[in-house]
């Protein structure tokens, strides 16, 4: 058994999971462990062989299921950072616990009789115990003097010993863990690094470098306690390009520090027109530090290479704490070649920038990459250069340099799917366009990328040619050249080329174009959407000739998967029928029915396993009973891929099955429980690749929960590994060696490593454990949230059944980070939705065990979900990127709805106020409000921003939640709204406002909402003079309404459907009253209002009406357009919540006014009342929009459109070194379009002739 565990085997019984105590009988296991592998984590063989003597023998009874109970609680609380801290700070609770686990001992003891294998596994029980409540009690000591001693080397606030940092640096793309860190710290400064090394010495605690934590293979995952994550994602500065004279020529060099996301690197060279090329799949959220550290590379690894081609120098701090340089000799500006010579000079860096040369290194082309290979990052020692392709191994990368490239003119993407029964004709094509673009010095091939039918249907791919068969394979290329009728006619003669391999090609020429070409490739996580996110994830290297032979054989292993399980599943139903046909409840005429099924599912299951079998023969060998196969000289295997022979359970066993027992209804729920329960099972094998470089990523979805099936995957990804090392390929590209791979490396490459390690780092300081052949690769393990499913009825009693089912499909793979409001590493403030579902996944777990351990329904640990929840402004965003599309701003929500519900949140009083308002509907109500609240409480506000001011630090340390509230200037708000300004005072009258001087024959309902009503009326005056201006008739609801969205966001959804129901029954009344002006468009000024609107369904209200926002409306109806236009600049906030969903800001804005449009990106921090419930949070995110805006702008004030109220005010909060006013788009176009006295002229037009007040 490897290293994939997996704790129980999934079977049904009355639509529920039940545990299989074959591999699974301690409680609280979620994971991937069986028994075994717990024991052994914190005991030996040797006890885990007495307990299974006696288990085996059930001599213990009553007292194995004793002590599996202690081993239970001791496994759960030390990998779960939410139950470790509470029995941490909550000393009275751990003695219970201690009492209650040297009760269930005694109670053993007692039990045993004199048995001297039971009275020693208590004693080494009750030995581990005692270590474990001693080190948990200790653990408070230890923290404080981690702290302690850091706090010299780096701000306090950059050491984390909270669950959700430690639960967020547990584990990496992979899912793998073994331990959780004891400390994260986060340097906020390169310059702290060494400190910070030789604090951690000094504390005996080992180093993880981390960055992004995009790693497939478990190589930043602690796996020791008393270790510290050192997080480089706060060193994110790009710090410029400079020219260097490199090969005779003045060359580009960007300099970055090693917490920089690689994207943003990319994106700041194409902006400044260059190609940063060193850009890994996973390049949205992995660091510069991570690729140097795995030498990673991408699709442009074709064209020049992986980190180690494209690096100048870098400085990495070593185990000794000194900084080194290590710098490229001669760089040759292109990808390193076999027969080239590498020289790396490595030196030390003194003060003052002084270095000291220590050494030099020099390797030839094949010491890079083995001879044939375009990827290989498996010689670990790589001749003692430190840092590259050392895994975290020997240091902490702070900065690097790397050359740059001058893009191509032109560049065109060609997309070629192949149809067909096999792989082998796309491997054949990629052979052959390589094999074509080498002899042309020209045109280039710079990308090329390759995903298999797995991945076509798990992406739900679109065919783009007219075929209606789902494509065996799909490759991707870019091809450029600096000659557009070079490039034209070597693109087509790239689709000539493959024409005869059953393929149809598409080009794309324009960028826009090509990106959409390039989308589907982004999304292959979604593979393990069906495995609840987990999958075994390896990449190899083929040698670009044996690709078509490898594709053969991943073809060949997927049909035996195929066929193996097809006759598992036939095996299980015959267990079935004879079952069945054993029961007393058979009579003969169903024996009979059954004897005959089975006859032939006997026969369908021998085939299946003859053809398996003999995969490999010539047919006419061995399936000489078939007279249309006798003389096939074709193997079985050639035969099956190409459709000769047809496996097709369906038709072979479900269709008789359903046949012959069509009115036994039992009977057919237990075939469809066999077969669904197997076919879950059956292991499938999808690959795509950075095809150019044969980088093979070879996936295998596969159900955590499941022993066997883990069991089954690891001996599959065992096969692969040895046919690849048959084909002269290697291991690892680019996703490293880690853990997971660690069994199939050479064991001379880690004797190599070993003995850098002895030199570089002797105390083993940095990723202990990894890349030696010691490691014990059983302590590995996997959360399953499958396993979850086994305490089902607790889930339904705790409402979070559907949290949990919520979260299961994520594949961690970072995508969300960059458009997360709430992952800001510049304020160490790392709440994107990948960190926030591994804290809720474990504080779920926290709350089964609490019920479980208190017998009753325990809701202390509900609190943990309140820090996850606080920390979104649920805009929805993040659901864009994601491959499984996980929407966190919706899981949110129910968050605070459970919160709420179960009274563990309550709202904050200025927040509870905010929303009482909110809901007033009256006229006189609002008024009162309106100047108490926003006239007399925001010049409160300010002038309380002024008088802490010289304070604000003494004041923030005594009552944070205040100086935060006052830490900026609210803007002026609450003017008198139009309802005042014309006397609308009925709660049953709606009016209907007309241009008597001018009709576009178009009416609208207009619903203004709560912001642009009450907070900032001249949102909603502007919106009204706008329309009416263009000759719009406008009808606009009675009294003061709320769409609900406030109370929703604030967990009160009971409140919300009410609000909705109450506003809906409005909109019909009016909606009957005033059908004869055919209301065509429902208009709104908020995105809020729009997005609770959406589930108004204001089109079966208003007869077909669609929901639009009045900017939208003008732009989409061309209203004015013989306004004068201009070529000006305007500085727009995209909100989180924003209402143009059809155009978007650029062609709204373009289309209305000509101006160009500049977007100064994040969130503004107000985020609706995220400010008033949290406003520490809402000022770190207010504090990004700050620096973006201060980027952007060049003088020291500003005007900035938007398209949301809340907006507005948190715009103009902003008061740093720009002066930042919020503007709403619709006043800026009532300033442009109707003058600067457009709010008086309109009001003055609010007459009897324009305004009608009608009765309902």
């Amino acid at each position: 058994m490897h290293h994939y565990k997996a704790a129980i085997r999934p079977s049904k019984a009355d639509g529920a999971m039940i545990k299989d105590s074959k591999f699974r009988e301690i409680p609280y296991n979620y994971t991937s462990f069986s028994d075994r592998e717990i024991v052994l984590k914190y005991y030996d063989e040797e006890t885990w062989g007495m307990l299974d003597q006696l288990r085996s023998h059930r001599v213990t009874g009553r007292s194995a299921r004793l002590l599996f109970e202690i081993y239970g609680d001791i496994f759960i609380i030390d990998r779960n950072p939410y139950l470790y801290d509470d029995y941490l700070y909550n000393p009275r609770k751990r003695k219970r616990l201690r009492r209650l686990h040297e009760m269930r001992l005694r109670a053993v003891e007692e039990g045993a009789l004199g048995n001297q294998l039971v009275l020693d596994l208590v004693k080494k029980t009750r030995v581990r115990g005692n270590e474990f409540f001693d080190e948990l009690g200790g653990a408070r000591r230890r923290r404080a003097r981690i702290q302690s001693v850091l706090s010299h080397a780096t701000s306090r606030a950059n050491i984390h010993f909270t669950p959700f940092h430690r639960v967020s640096h547990a584990t990496d793309a992979s899912d793998w863990r073994v331990e959780y860190p004891s400390v994260v710290v986060y340097p906020s400064r390169a310059r702290e690094v060494p400190h910070i090394v030789r604090a951690a010495r000094r504390l005996g605690l080992s180093i993880i470098p981390r960055g992004g934590g995009t790693g497939l293979t478990a190589g930043a995952v602690p796996v020791r306690k008393g270790t510290l994550v050192l997080n480089t994602e706060r060193l994110n500065r790009i710090e410029g390009i400079e020219f260097m004279d490199i090969a005779g020529s003045r060359v580009p060099v960007v300099n970055v520090e090693a917490g920089a996301v690689t994207e943003d690197v990319m994106e700041y060279c194409a902006e400044r027109g260059y190609i940063f090329a060193t850009d890994p799949t996973s390049a949205w959220a992995s660091t510069i530090g991570g690729n140097i550290a795995e030498n990673a590379g991408g699709k442009k690894c074709v064209m020049w290479g992986t980190a180690i081609d494209n690096l100048l120098s870098f400085r990495i701090v070593t185990a000794d704490g000194s900084l080194v340089e290590v710098a490229r000799r001669d760089h040759a500006y292109r990808k390193i070649e076999p027969g080239d010579r590498v020289i790396f000079d490595v030196s030390v860096v003194k003060r003052r920038g002084q270095r000291e040369r220590l050494r030099t290194v020099e390797l030839s082309g094949t010491d890079v990459r083995k001879k044939g290979l375009g990827k290989d990052i498996t010689n670990k020692a790589l001749g003692g250069l430190p840092g590259l392709q050392k895994e975290g191994g020997d240091g902490v990368i702070v900065s690097a340099s790397f050359v740059l490239y001058k893009p191509f003119h032109y560049c065109r993407t060609v997309c070629l799917e192949f149809y067909g029964n096999n792989m082998i004709n796309a491997s054949k094509a990629i052979v052959d366009i390589i094999e074509h673009f080498s002899e042309n010095d020209r045109v280039y091939l710079t990308a090329l990328e390759h995903f298999d039918d797995k991945y076509v249907r798990a992406i739900n791919y679109k065919n783009k040619s007219k075929r209606n068969e789902v494509p065996k394979a799909v490759l991707i290329i870019d091809i450029e050249s600096n000659i557009e009728a070079l490039l034209n006619a070597a693109t087509v003669r790239t689709i000539a080329l493959v024409r005869e391999y059953n393929t149809e090609g598409f080009i794309a020429s324009t960028p826009a174009h090509r990106e959409n070409f390039w989308k589907d490739r982004k999304n292959l996580g979604a593979i393990a959407r069906h495995t609840n996110a987990f999958k075994l994830n390896e990449d190899i290297v083929i040698p670009i000739e044996q690709l078509p032979q490898f594709a053969d054989f991943i073809d060949k292993l997927n049909l035996l998967k195929e066929l193996s399980n097809s006759a598992q599943i036939v095996a299980d139903v015959e267990a079935m029928l004879t079952a069945a046909g054993d029961t007393d409840d058979a009579d003969e005429f169903l024996r009979a029915r059954i004897d005959e099924y089975r006859a032939h599912a006997t026969a369908v299951r021998t085939t299946y396993l003859r053809y398996a079998e003999n995969m490999n023969q010539t047919a006419c060998d061995v399936l000489t009973d078939d007279p249309a196969l006798s003389a096939e000289r074709r193997s079985v295997f050639r035969l099956l891929q190409d459709g000769v022979i047809r496996v097709d359970y369906e038709c072979d066993v479900a269709e008789p099955f359903r046949r012959s027992f069509h009115n036994y209804d039992e009977l057919m729920r237990a075939f469809d429980a066999a077969a669904d329960t197997q076919r879950k099972r059956k292991i499938i094998i999808a690959t795509h690749m950075h095809a150019g470089d044969g980088n093979v990523h070879v996936n295998i979805p596969v159900h955590s929960n499941d022993y066997l099936m883990m069991a089954e995957a690891d001996a599959t990804v065992g096969v692969i590994m040895e046919e690849v090392v048959r084909l002269g390929g290697v291991v690892s590209g680019e996703h490293g060696i880690g853990l997971t791979k660690l069994r199939f490396v050479d064991q001379g490459i880690l004797d190599g490593y070993a003995a850098y390690k002895r030199e570089n780092d002797p105390d083993d300081l940095f990723n202990p454990g990894k890349l030696n052949a010691a490691f014990p690769l059983s302590t590995i393990y996997t959360p399953s949230f499958n396993l979850l499913k086994l305490e089902a009825f607790i889930l339904k009693a705790t409402d979070l059944e559907g949290l949990s089912t919520s979260i299961a499909s994520c594949v961690r793979c970072g995508k969300c980070k960059g458009t997360c409001n709430t992952h800001h590493p510049g304020r160490t403030m790392f709440y994107n939705p990948r960190n926030k579902i591994l804290g809720v996944g474990l504080i779920i777990e926290a709350v089964l065990y609490e019920a479980q351990m208190s017998k009753s329904l325990n809701f202390r640990h509900f609190a943990q979900l309140i820090e996850i929840a606080n920390y979104c402004t649920m805009c929805h965003r993040c659901a864009i990127p994601c491959p499984v599309k996980i929407d966190f701003g919706d899981i949110t929500l129910n968050m605070r709805e459970i919160l709420t519900e179960r009274r563990v949140s309550r709202v904050k009083t200025l927040t509870a106020l905010s929303l009482f308002y909110l809901m007033r509907k009256g006229y006189y109500i609002n008024k009162l409000f309106r100047v108490l609240m926003f006239r007399i409480g925001y010049r409160m506000q300010n002038a309380a921003y002024y008088a802490v001011k010289p304070a604000r630090r003494v004041i923030r340390a005594i009552v944070p939640t205040i100086a935060a509230l006052v830490r900026t200037r609210l803007p002026a708000a609450g003017q008198k709204t139009f309802k005042e300004h014309i006397g609308v005072t009925r709660k049953n009258a709606f009016i209907i406002i007309q241009n008597p001087t001018r009709s576009s024959g178009k009416s609208v309902f207009y619903f203004p909402g709560c912001g642009s009503e009450r907070l900032f009326p001249d949102i909603s005056i502007a919106s009204q003079a706008l329309l009416f201006a263009a000759g719009v008739r406008v009808v606009m609801p009675p009294e003061y309404l709320c769409c609900g969205y406030p109370v929703l966001a604030n967990g009160k959804s009971q409140s919300a459907a009410i609000k909705s129901y109450e506003n809906r029954v409005i909109f019909h009344t009016i909606a009957d009253v005033a059908n004869y002006l055919e209301i065509d468009n429902v208009v709104v000024s908020c995105g809020t209002c729009f997005e609770m609107l959406q589930g108004y369904e204001v089109e079966n209200i208003f007869n077909g009406a669609r929901l639009i926002d009045i900017n939208e409306f003008l732009a989409r109806e061309g209203f004015f357009e013989s306004a004068p236009r201009t070529d000006g600049v305007v500085y727009y906030h995209d909100p989180c919540h924003t209402p143009l969903k059809q155009l978007g800001y650029q062609k709204v804005i373009s289309s209305l006014t000509g101006e160009r449009v500049v977007n100064i990106p994040y969130c503004c921090g107000e985020g609706g009342t995220l400010a008033l419930s949290t406003p520490e949070i809402s000022n770190q995110i207010r504090d990004r929009k700050r620096r973006c805006v201060g980027d952007a702008v060049l003088g020291k004030e500003v005007t900035i459109l938007t398209t949301c109220p809340s907006c507005v005010q948190g715009l103009s909060r902003i008061n740093g070194e720009v002066a930042v006013t919020g503007m709403a788009l619709p006043v800026h176009l009532a300033e442009r379009f109707l003058g600067p006295d457009w709010k008086k002229d309109y009001l003055a037009a609010m007459n009897d002739r324009s305004i009608e007040r009608v009765l309902y």
